[in-house]
């Protein structure tokens, strides 16, 4: 809600100079950012005339940005649900291949991909101490998040995909696919498609099935594609949590690299990193994935990535809020078209609430974040009236 002209200018930058300061990222900040979304018509094919959308992000850690790209067809034709074409989500940046730009990541619950369900928020929860953007899909089977988190100075992604399943889940499992190094195929180059495990060598043609628990991280890459040689981009790599997924299936193509994570049933939390080590030649990025493992591995572990604006909410200093807007005329005229939002998202919490929203679920903590601005300004407009009223 914009404050009214009334309200003196100055008295309203003093009052939110603490929140606006707390907003500024640090000069070693990793940083988060979601771009509008756009929307196109497709020509030809099976589509053509169809609406096409598509949104970017980027977070940065100060060393690498990487970016995150949305992309599916939303045309009204496919009724309530949308249609991938390559893929749903991308990595386009540090660059088009290695985790591929048009869908590297992929998720699939029950033997079905949410990727035909529509995306319902991508938002930048978090930058500065570290770049958060979540991405949540409302999928028949479970709620669906993909909470991905740079760290300040970190050379890699970390990602977290979270379920809140709404029926029973039999199966979980995750899809990966890259083309290390170079689009080989496109360019009518052929390569030698490489995966090193910690405990093993994969090589192109390979079809293999291994525990995760000897095979939790993998660096892709091309011998004959290697930056060392003059050739191609560098490798790219991922890890992921050997407590969170039982098996891993590597199949590295002559041209795309799949690999596909399966995890226990009742997975709600898996937790994953992702290298894209653009300009590196073989030898340097597999001694640095080496070297950095255990490290990044320890971090996915221990970390609490719940953004910190959910962390730090207080309910409590929000319920005092609206009883004293309440309570007073000239505040609760003023703030009329706000109260009723307030009080009704307050009922969905707890009586006994404190300092904690009840915020554990994927959608109760998409909610907040939608409107945790409005909830902060309504207690800074409170404040400020009472400041003006003289109270």
């Amino acid at each position: 809600m914009a404050i009214r002209a009334s309200v003196p200018k100055a008295l309203a930058l003093i009052l939110l100079a603490p929140a606006l300061a707390q907003a500024q990222p640090a000069p070693d900040a990793a940083t988060a950012e979601v771009h509008a979304p756009k929307e196109r018509r497709l020509e030809g094919g099976e589509h053509d005339g169809h609406l096409f959308r598509e949104q970017h992000a980027i977070l940065s850690t100060g060393e690498v940005a990487y970016g995150i790209a949305y992309k599916a067809c939303v045309d009204p034709a496919h009724g309530d649900q949308v249609v991938p074409l390559e893929g749903y989500l991308g990595m386009p940046q540090p660059c088009s291949c290695n985790w591929y730009h048009s869908g590297f990541l992929f998720i699939s619950l029950n033997g079905r991909d949410i990727g035909t369900t529509p995306l319902s928020s991508m938002m930048a929860t978090e930058t500065g101490q570290r770049g958060i953007l979540d991405m949540v899909w409302h999928d028949q089977a479970a709620d669906v998040r993909v909470r991905f988190v740079a760290l300040p100075g970190a050379d890699w992604l970390g990602c977290e995909v979270a379920i809140d399943p709404t029926v029973e889940t039999t199966s979980v499992a995750i899809g990966l696919r890259c083309y290390p190094s170079f689009f080989t195929a496109w360019h009518n180059r052929d390569g030698a498609r490489r995966i090193q495990t910690p405990s093993q060598l994969i090589e192109q043609g390979d079809d293999v099935t291994i525990p995760v628990a000897e095979n939790w991280w993998g660096v892709y890459y091309d011998e004959i594609f290697d930056v060392a040689k003059g050739e191609g981009s560098g490798p790219c790599a991922m890890l992921v949590l050997p407590d969170d997924a039982s098996d891993v299936r590597f199949a590295p193509g002559s041209y795309a690299v799949s690999t596909t994570i399966t995890c226990p049933a009742d997975a709600r939390r898996v937790r994953l990193a992702f290298w894209d080590l653009k300009g590196m030649t073989n030898e340097e990025a597999l001694a640095q994935v080496r070297a950095e493992a255990d490290e990044v591995r320890a971090t996915l572990e221990g970390a609490d990535f719940t953004p910190r604006a959910v962390q730090q909410f207080d309910v409590a200093e929000v319920r005092e809020s609206l009883e004293r807007a309440l309570a007073n005329e000239s505040i609760r005229e003023a703030l009329a078209d706000r109260i009723d939002e307030i009080q009704g998202w307050l009922e969905q919490q707890p009586a006994e609430a404190g300092g904690e929203a009840d915020v554990e679920d994927i959608r109760g903590q998409e909610q907040l974040l939608q409107s945790i601005d409005d909830y902060n300004s309504f207690k800074w407009h409170v404040k400020l009236l009472e400041l003006i009223h003289g109270l």
